[in-house]
């Protein structure tokens, strides 16, 4: 009879452990997602910070210090030169620069990964900052950047009359010579 005893209390601790399972579960999965739109925030962010500071204040360090290293190999300071020199030679962009793009997540949560497309607006043309950004040991990187750009449009000249010159009046035409006399025919 004591087989009788100890049956009702084998069952109720059951209950308790499954609550506490599926709070570790519930737990572990707002983690998960909490982490990934953070991550999504923090990438948005940092890509309108690199386009600001390399659009607007046109900042090298900057730009060196967040390359990747497999960028700071692909883009050495000469070619980041030439790049805020045509920035410079643009003139001031329109503010605030709009960013636009996605971030990509492997196995859905883990190492995102965007890009994007800054939109850069000046006085009589229109450029694109485009960059690949991923999330390093512990920062944000730059993995690729390009600028694109076209040519602001030239005017075409109009054929204006040069004041130096005058129109020159119309040539008469002259009237026909007459003949000088009867004309003879020659002996050979």
């Amino acid at each position: 009879m004591r087989l009788g005893r100890y049956a009702k209390v084998r069952g109720e601790g059951g209950l308790a452990l499954w609550i506490i399972v599926a709070a570790l579960v519930g737990g572990a999965l707002w983690f998960l997602y909490s982490s990934r739109r953070d991550g999504d925030k923090n990438a948005r962010a940092f890509a309108a910070e690199v386009a600001q500071r390399v659009a607007v204040n046109y900042d090298d360090k900057y730009l060196h210090v967040h390359l990747s290293p497999e960028a700071q190999t692909k883009y050495l300071a000469s070619y980041r030169e030439r790049l805020f020199q045509n920035l410079r030679s643009f003139g001031p962009v329109k503010q605030p620069i709009p960013v636009s793009g996605d971030v990509r997540f492997s196995s859905g949560f883990f190492e995102p990964r965007g890009s994007f497309k800054a939109d850069l607006t000046y006085a009589n043309m229109t450029a694109a900052l485009e960059m690949n950004i991923s999330r390093g040991m512990t920062v944000w990187q730059v993995d690729e950047i390009n600028l694109t750009w076209t040519p602001p449009p030239t005017p075409t000249p109009s054929p204006t009359p040069s004041p130096a010159f005058s129109p020159s009046p119309t040539p008469t035409p002259a009237p026909p010579a007459e003949p000088k006399g009867p004309r003879r025919k020659r002996n050979r």
